[in-house]
């Protein structure tokens, strides 16, 4: 992705790539981390551990997205898009380890 923006000339865009790749990654890391403190909690608490974990994933989306669309729009669709492509494929991975 970086690479293709490069050789359009876009290389102020390749940091929105890294940062929305970098939301992921702790994005998922969070995802993670509640999963396996709610596998390890009774159900009230589970519950609790993932309407809270949500919350915490949603808002730091909301805000590293908000800063990126007050700088420039081109910002906001690069962060956004890396975000949304490193998301499906790390899902995808998920699911292909599931099995």
């Amino acid at each position: 992705m970086s690479l293709q923006l490069i050789s359009a000339g876009q290389l102020h865009l390749c940091g929105a790539v890294l940062i929305g790749a970098l939301l992921n990654f702790f994005y998922l890391l969070s995802t993670a981390a509640r999963l396996e403190a709610a596998a390890n909690s009774p159900a009230a608490q589970a519950k609790k551990i993932m309407l809270v974990g949500l919350l915490l994933r949603l808002g730091m989306i909301f805000v590293v997205l908000a800063v990126a669309v007050h700088i420039s729009t081109e910002l906001f669709l690069a962060a956004a898009v890396s975000f949304g492509v490193f998301y499906l494929t790390s899902l995808f991975v998920l699911a292909r380890k599931g099995n």
